[in-house]
C-alpha cells in the first residue's frame, strides 16, 4: 500500500477515537490555501522546493504567510560567479605542464583551450569539468531560501545532456549557465535558446543536420520529451518530424569563439509543412534559419499540449508522480491556463501550484521518496554542517567534490542523467521514485547518514538543543522527528525509540533527564548518536 492509499483508509477509526478530518475531498485544486501555518505546513513547502529544511530557515518562514513564503522562494534569485581554475600542473610522460590560459582561482569558462600544449588539452579539459561539477556542488549546499537549486536540477532533467556526450567543459557550462539564467523565466524562451546550445546541438546530432542528410533525432527529442509530450493528444507525426529536422538544418558549432552559428549551404530553404496537429501550418523556406526558428517555437507553443506537458513535469517533480483525472481537471489544466496567459513564464504557473490548496493536502505531504541531493544535502543542511562558500576553491572544492561523488554512488550523477530523458525516477512507471532506492543505493545511503555521525561531522547535541525541552525524553524525541522525518513515528514507535536509545531499556525518563541536566557528555553523545543513526536508516527519513 502506498501513502496515498494509506491516506485513503485513514478515515476509518478504532473504538474510543474520534475522527480528526473533515469529509473534504483530498484532492483540493488551485484555490489559494488558507489553513494552518505551522511546522508541518513550513517544512512541506522548504523540502519540496529546497534542499532540506534548516531549522533557522523554519523558524525565518514561520513569520511568514504561506502567500509570503512562496514569494520569497521564488523571488530570492542570485547569479553566480562562475567556476575557476583549482588544478595545478599537468604531467605528461614525465614532464609538467601548465594550463597557459587560465590562472589558478581564475574563470575558464570563456577559455577555448588552445593556448596550451596539444597533449595536455585533453587533462585541462577533464579538469575543468571537474571543477565545474564541484562548483555546481557547491551552489546546492550553500543555497539561499530560494527554489533556485531545484529548478536549475529540474531544467538538467528536462533539457538533459551527458558530459561523456559533449566532452568540452566551456560548452557544458554554457549549458548550464543558460538553464540557471532562465531558471523561473520563458519556458518558450528557454526552448528556443536550447534548440541552438552547442552543447544540445553535439548531445543530439544537431550540428550534423544538413539538408543533404536531415538528422531527425533533435526534431523527435524536442516534440517527445521537450515541448509536447507523448500523451494521448500529442498527435503529431512523422512527417512533423522530418519537417521540424528541416526546419533545423544548417546549424553547427565553433570551438573559439564558443557559440552556435548557421552554416546557410547546408540548411533546407524549402517549404516546411505539418500536419493537422500544427494546423497544417507551413513554415516558408529561406535562409533566415533565425526566421524559422522562431516560426517553428511559434507553432510549438500555440498548441493546448505545450502548457499542459510542462506543467505535468513540473508537478511529477515537486509534488506527486501520479496525475489521475481529478488532478489533471482541478490542478493541471488550471495551472497549465496561468502559464499560457503569461505568455510561457514559469514563475506564475509555480507560484498558483505552491499557494494552492492542492500542494498544502495532507495525501501531498511524505508521498516521495527524496531523490540523493535530498539526502545528501538535505541532511547536511538540516544538521547545520558548516561549508565554505561556493567561491571557495581551495578547501572548499574537494568538499564540494565528496557531495558530488556521494550523490553520483546514489545514482544521481550531475552533468551525467542516465539518457535524454533524464531521471527514471520522474517518468518511469510504474516504480517512479521508488527507483532511487534499490539494493545498490540503499546501503551507500546508510552508509552516507552513519560516516556523519560516527566522524562527528553532524553535531548530535547541537541539533538535540533544537527541541522546547531537550531534557525530557519524549519532547526531544517529537521533536527532533518532526523537523527530520515528514511522515511522523507511531506512539509505539517513539516509545521504542525512547527506551532503547535514551533510558537504557527501562521505563524511567529520569534516566535520560538526569544525563541531560548533569551535562553527562559521554552519555548524551553516545545515545544521541546511536539513536539519530537509528532515525535515518527508517524508511521514513527517506519520504520528502
Amino acid at each position: 500500500m502506498d501513502r496515498r492509499e494509506f491516506f485513503k483508509r485513514a478515515g476509518k477509526t478504532t473504538a474510543g477515537e474520534k475522527k480528526q478530518h473533515s469529509s473534504k475531498r483530498m484532492f483540493a485544486g488551485l484555490a489559494p490555501y488558507n489553513g494552518n501555518w505551522t511546522l508541518n505546513e513550513v517544512t512541506h513547502l522548504l523540502k519540496r522546493t529546497m534542499f532540506g529544511a534548516k531549522k533557522s530557515d523554519i523558524d525565518y518562514f514561520l513569520t511568514l504567510s504561506p502567500g509570503a513564503a512562496v514569494d520569497v522562494l521564488l523571488n530570492n534569485i542570485t547569479t553566480p560567479t562562475p567556476p575557476v581554475r583549482d588544478y595545478g600542473l599537468l604531467e605528461d610522460d614525465g614532464v609538467m605542464y601548465d594550463d597557459l590560459s587560465v590562472a589558478i582561482g581564475q574563470a575558464w569558462v570563456t577559455d577555448p583551450n588552445t593556448a596550451s600544449a596539444p597533449q595536455i588539452r585533453g587533462q585541462i579539459n577533464s579538469r575543468r569539468i571537474a571543477s565545474l561539477k564541484k562548483w555546481w556542488a557547491g551552489l546546492i549546499i550553500n543555497q539561499g531560501r530560494s527554489i533556485q537549486e531545484k529548478m536549475v536540477l529540474f531544467w538538467h532533467h528536462h533539457f538533459s545532456v551527458q558530459e561523456s556526450e559533449i566532452e568540452n567543459a566551456a560548452y557544458l557550462y554554457r549549458h548550464h549557465n543558460l538553464l540557471r539564467t532562465n531558471v523561473l523565466g520563458n519556458f518558450k524562451t528557454l526552448a528556443r535558446e536550447v534548440t541552438i546550445d552547442p552543447a544540445m546541438l553535439i548531445h543530439l546530432n544537431g550540428y550534423l543536420n544538413s539538408r543533404q542528410a536531415p538528422d531527425e533525432n533533435y526534431g523527435r527529442e524536442l516534440q517527445e520529451l521537450f515541448v509536447i509530450g507523448k500523451g494521448n493528444d500529442s498527435l503529431y507525426t512523422e512527417n512533423d518530424v522530418i519537417a521540424i529536422a528541416r526546419v533545423l538544418t544548417g546549424w553547427r558549432i565553433n570551438n573559439n569563439p564558443l557559440n552556435a552559428y548557421l552554416d546557410t549551404g547546408s540548411h533546407d530553404t524549402g517549404a516546411k509543412v505539418f500536419s493537422a496537429f500544427y494546423s497544417n501550418r507551413t513554415i516558408s523556406g529561406s535562409n533566415n534559419s533565425y526566421q524559422e526558428l522562431d516560426e517553428l517555437m511559434d507553432m510549438l507553443f500555440n498548441t493546448t499540449e505545450a502548457a499542459r506537458f510542462i506543467c505535468r513535469k513540473l508537478y511529477k517533480w515537486f509534488v506527486y508522480y501520479e496525475i489521475d483525472d481529478a488532478t489533471e481537471t482541478d490542478v493541471i489544466i488550471p495551472m497549465a491556463t496561468v502559464l499560457q496567459s503569461n505568455n510561457f513564464e514559469i514563475k506564475p504557473a509555480l507560484e498558483v501550484l505552491f499557494k494552492s490548496e492542492h500542494f498544502f493536502d495532507t495525501i501531498n505531504q511524505a508521498c516521495y521518496i527524496k531523490n540523493p541531493f535530498d539526502i545528501i544535502v538535505g541532511t547536511l543542511r538540516e544538521f547545520n554542517v558548516a561549508y565554505p562558500v561556493y567561491t571557495n576553491y581551495t578547501t572548499g572544492y574537494p568538499l564540494f567534490f565528496s557531495i558530488y561523488n556521494n550523490a553520483a554512488d546514489m545514482q544521481q550523477q550531475l552533468f551525467q542523467p542516465p539518457d535524454v530523458s533524464g531521471w527514471p525516477s520522474y517518468y518511469q512507471e510504474p516504480m517512479h521514485y521508488e527507483l532511487w532506492v534499490n539494493s545498490n543505493s540503499l546501503p551507500k545511503r546508510a552508509d552516507f547518514t552513519d560516516a556523519l555521525i560516527n566522524d562527528s561531522i553532524i553535531d548530535v547535541r547541537a541539533f538535540a538543543n533544537y527541541s522546547n525541552n531537550p531534557a525530557d525524553p519524549n519532547q526531544l524525541i517529537t521533536d527532533v522527528t518532526a523537523l527530520l522525518l515528514r511522515y511522523p513515528l507511531s506512539v509505539n514507535a517513539k516509545i521504542y525509540v525512547k527506551t532503547r536509545f535514551l533510558t537504557n531499556n527501562i521505563t524511567d525518563d529520569t534516566i535520560w533527564t538526569n544525563a541531560w541536566n548533569s551535562n553527562n557528555s559521554t552519555v548524551i553523545n553516545a545515545s544521541l548518536k546511536e539513536m539519530f543513526k537509528f532515525l535515518m536508516n527508517l524508511p521514513e527519513f527517506h519520504l520528502c
